[in-house]
């Protein structure tokens, strides 16, 4: 990867940095005098990023367990790079593709073992499919190397290692050849990737994938081709909030006409909210820039979220803190 990438991704994670420093003096009700730069790192910013931990070996496998174990999506950066709205857009000469991941722990083949998938789109095209293995170095950072899915652990890898080093909650990821430039992060609710070894395009900005919140819900809706002036209760249903849908289904095995779909988004670049959106088509036929019939909004970390518009009603609860 050139200077270029290195550079982008740098400033990606100035901008965390900085997004972590706002929100701690907001939670100690102080006033902020930062003006958010969009400029490339220092070498100082870096070594604060990159400085010694107080946490060891054992207790950093742990929290990297914590922070990956999980389904993650990219679905706001798609949005924000796709959508027709000029007040929302981010503008991108190469847009990022939709990507889901699903990092599952793999107890049977380690204690630091995980079966990874990566998926493209709605409909959940599989585009990589290997195993993760996690060990502690001698020297206080973690390795992450790639095998098979499938069948026992090779001598080799199947891409190159990455070396993880643990600062301020982040976790930094680079290539052992590569001292200086970091290619990953990993906290507790982003991964930002710059990996071109999982079939994704080349891209100079990071992929940013935020963490799936998983909540349980029920709709409420019409169902006139059975019964005149009826509703179908639907209930026992499961979403997330990254661009999480469900499809409606009547009694009769029928597929309702609406859908529903939770997203994190970014108000005009400045708001970020919850979205719970409902839809008069099916989700195979959504687009970046589908519009709902109705819509209801809520914190981020909203643990509720609901809507009625007498026609249809739903709601979801967030199904734990993880």
């Amino acid at each position: 990867m050139g200077k270029e990438v290195s550079l982008s991704f740098q400033r990606f994670l100035a901008e965390e940095s900085l997004r972590l420093m706002i929100r701690a003096c907001r939670a100690m009700k102080m006033s902020t005098g930062f003006s958010i730069l969009y400029y490339r790192c220092s070498s100082a910013l870096l070594f604060i990023l990159t400085g010694c931990s107080l946490l060891q070996a054992q207790d950093k496998a742990d929290l990297f367990a914590r922070y990956l174990t999980g389904e993650w999506d990219n679905f706001q950066q798609c949005w924000m790079e796709n959508t027709e709205t000029p007040s929302h857009r981010v503008w991108v000469e190469h847009p990022h593709r939709h990507i889901h991941a699903v990092f599952e722990r793999d107890i049977g083949a380690g204690r630091w073992v995980w079966q990874v998938s990566y998926y493209e789109g709605r409909q959940r095209q599989r585009i990589a499919h290997y195993r993760l293995r996690l060990i502690e170095r001698y020297d206080g950072q973690l390795q992450s190397d790639f095998f098979p899915a499938t069948g026992d652990m090779p001598d080799s890898a199947l891409s190159p290692t990455i070396i993880w080093t643990f600062s301020d909650g982040y976790f930094l990821g680079r290539y052992p050849e590569d001292s200086s430039d970091f290619y990953f992060l990993l906290k507790k609710d982003t991964i930002l990737l710059l990996d071109n070894n999982l079939s994704l395009n080349h891209q100079s900005e990071p992929y940013r994938l935020l963490k799936c919140r998983f909540f349980r819900g029920w709709i409420q809706y019409p169902m006139e081709h059975l019964q005149k002036d009826s509703v179908y209760f639907y209930s026992g249903l499961l979403l997330h909030d990254q661009g999480g849908t469900a499809r409606l289904r009547f009694p009769d095995g029928t597929l309702g006409e609406y859908t529903v779909e939770l997203t994190q988004l970014i108000h005009s670049h400045r708001t970020p909210i919850m979205k719970l959106a409902i839809y008069d088509k099916p989700e195979e036929h959504l687009h970046w820039n589908s519009r709902a019939i109705a819509y209801a909004w809520a914190d981020p970390q909203a643990r509720r979220i609901g809507i009625n518009i007498r026609k249809i009603a739903s709601g979801w609860t967030l199904t734990s803190d993880e």
